[in-house]
């Protein structure tokens, strides 16, 4: 599984991330702009990941995902994640 995550710190950023995702906005883009994980430098990229390394959480987020889709917000103890599945 190839996934791709924005990590936000506060649920203020939340809504207008989300709009503008879904207005078409490049989600590594994003990723190097507001998130707070140093994945940004790679476009939000954690590579290819199995599902047993990610929090429960966002494993929970992932059972019904398809590639492409956008999941979030997902909380954990990082913060909220949004969360694109690149490949499953």
């Amino acid at each position: 599984m190839q996934l791709r995550h924005i990590l936000l710190k506060t649920p203020l950023l939340v809504d207008p991330v989300m709009q503008s995702l879904n207005q078409g906005a490049d989600f590594a883009q994003m990723a190097r702009d507001h998130s707070a994980c140093p994945s940004k430098d790679n476009g939000g990229s954690l590579s290819t990941i199995n599902q047993s390394d990610l929090p429960e959480a966002i494993t929970q987020a992932l059972v019904d995902a398809q590639a492409g889709q956008v999941i979030g917000p997902v909380e954990s103890r990082h913060g909220l994640h949004l969360i694109k599945i690149d490949t499953i």
